[in-house]
């Protein structure tokens, strides 16, 4: 098969990052209401409003791509694959905490392909093309070299149900190993902090397409390990995502997970 992709993905990508941007900060800090979806995480106009102009510029400019987006859903039929999360954190956009991130990943023949994240708050671009390299604003990034004793590792912010215990097992045994841990709240953006050197290690639980798609290129691009918490390669079915600035490092991240999440279904 040819994998390809068309010259215009990555800039039609970068700009529709931009776009979603500009309307997260227009709400930002606002009288915004918020619903509680299904799988109990809050959504807002926000929300909405940054997925459809991201899917409105993909879907006119790649008609016979297929577009996976949190708030929307499946559009379409084909091949190449953009998997879309406009607003990732929208706890703390709701909270007022300016730490959140918009995803535009894009998969063909099962294998993520094209990443985009970007920070509204920060003016981070981040991006990565397989074979090209990862980048941030046009400097190119890569994976730190700490052991996991002497960096930090992140993991995504939410405690709710059986998940819970299971992360607490998890940092306990990570504590003990000398780990220093953070939770931020984005999964998209533990995946560029881990691309640009800030992390060592990222854990993600219940997880969808749309929240590491675009990461595990940039991770892997600069240097870095992705796979699931058995240590498969990820899929657009993945729900738990580590990723590591390298093998011994993601070793040890997989002895844990094999041990706490066995049997894990997501929520």
């Amino acid at each position: 098969m040819d994998t390809t992709l068309p010259t215009t993905m990555l800039s039609t990508a970068q700009e529709a990052a931009k776009k979603a941007g500009e309307i997260i900060l227009k709400y930002f800090g606002g009288d915004v209401s918020f619903a509680l979806k299904a799988d109990k995480t809050v959504v807002s106009i926000a929300d909405k409003e940054a997925e459809q102009a991201i899917k409105e510029l993909v879907m006119k400019r790649f008609p016979s791509h297929v577009f996976v987006g949190e708030e929307t859903g499946t559009t379409g039929i084909g091949k190449i694959r953009w998997h879309v999360d406009p607003l990732d954190g929208t706890t703390n956009f709701k909270n007022k905490i300016p730490i959140c991130g918009i995803s535009i990943g894009v998969e063909m023949g099962g294998e993520a392909v094209l990443g985009v994240i970007y920070n509204p708050f920060t003016n981070q671009l981040f991006w990565a093309e397989k074979g090209n390299g990862a980048f941030c604003n046009g400097t190119k990034i890569k994976v730190n070299s700490l052991s996991l004793a002497k960096g930090i590792v992140v993991l995504d912010g939410s405690f709710r149900d059986d998940r819970a215990l299971r992360k607490i097992k998890t940092q306990e045994e990570l504590l003990s190993c000398g780990a220093t841990i953070r939770a931020i709240g984005s999964n998209v953006l533990q995946l560029s902090g881990v691309a640009s050197g800030q992390f060592v290690c990222s854990i993600s639980d219940a997880v969808h397409s749309y929240d590491f798609m675009a990461g595990a290129v940039l991770v892997k691009e600069a240097g870095g390990v992705v796979t699931d918490y058995l240590g498969n390669a990820v899929t657009s079915d993945s729900v738990v995502v580590i990723a590591s600035n390298n093998q011994e490092n993601h070793r040890q991240l997989l002895e844990l997970t094999k041990k706490y999440y066995l049997g894990y279904q997501g929520m």
